[in-house]
């Protein structure tokens, strides 16, 4: 087998990125840099044999994250794998929101609703080397990774338990469940729908974390929450009770990727 045989059998699935995957993958299985790959003129029986079950499960549509075991976010790559959403790099607007309310150097604490792999909690805690967060998820899987991520940063003991906060942040599931049919293959049939499923409306977790913060989000302290659409936008920058907008930052394709809110 050749490299070009493997973008062959990955176009043929639809792969758009199909060259610059099949170095990749073939890197990952042999254990060796993607400009190895790509001077080799053929590989071996043996290379065939560990090259071949990669392939076969991106052209299925198995997302590349979970296939090499780790996504990028931040600058910096979390392990992933089946069971827990992959970061995308929109959520990263949640960590410039961060920035755009705290100094790196202030103290305070905050809670990450719905932690997934831990990408947007250990950032944070990076970043922000006095604070202190409180990390919760209602999937196990997903926990799983967030443990092995905390671990591979060493940041476990900067963990808090739950209690009152200065800052509440959260990409929860807000895709309505009547669209997520529609979805693309790697995410519709891959992804945990537990963390992409947010209800008839898409609003369900956002109500719930308003409720929340309630609670446990002290008076002063922030929300900051990722959207999926103008219209949750809206009804998030409109809500009734204690809190007022306080600005939203924009992602890549010029959408207000997050809304910053804060308990008055």
């Amino acid at each position: 087998m050749k490299v070009r045989d493997i973008v062959a059998g990955l176009e043929g699935a639809g792969i758009v990125n199909a060259k610059q995957e099949a170095l990749w993958l073939a890197s990952h299985a042999l254990g060796v840099g993607s400009a190895e790959i790509f001077a080799r003129a053929e590989f071996s029986p043996d290379e065939d044999r560990k090259i071949e079950p990669l392939i076969s499960r991106r052209a299925s549509g198995e997302p590349l994250q979970y296939i090499l075991g780790e996504a990028d976010f931040y600058g910096r790559d979390f392990t992933v794998g089946k069971g827990v959403l992959i970061p995308r790099h929109d959520t990263e607007t949640l960590s410039e929101g961060v920035k755009k309310v705290f100094r790196q150097e202030e103290r305070f604490r905050f809670l990450d609703w719905g932690t997934g792999s831990g990408c947007i909690a250990i950032t944070i805690l990076l970043e922000f080397p006095k604070s202190e967060g409180c990390m919760i998820d209602a999937n196990p899987k997903a926990l799983k990774y967030a443990r092995e991520n905390l671990r591979r940063y060493g940041v476990y003991n900067r963990l808090i338990d739950a209690g009152y906060f200065d800052l509440i942040i959260s990409n929860p599931p807000y895709i309505p469940t009547g669209e997520i049919s529609g979805l693309m293959r790697e995410v519709r049939d891959f992804e945990p729908h537990s963390a992409l499923d947010g209800g008839e409306d898409g609003m369900k977790f956002y109500r719930e974390i308003f409720e929340l913060s309630m609670t446990r989000l002290r008076r002063g302290g922030y929300m900051i929450l990722e959207t999926g659409d103008l219209r949750q936008v809206r009804e998030i920058e409109g809500y009734s009770g204690e809190f007022e907008a306080e600005g939203k930052i924009f992602d890549g394709g010029y959408f207000p990727r997050c809304v910053i809110m804060r308990r008055i």
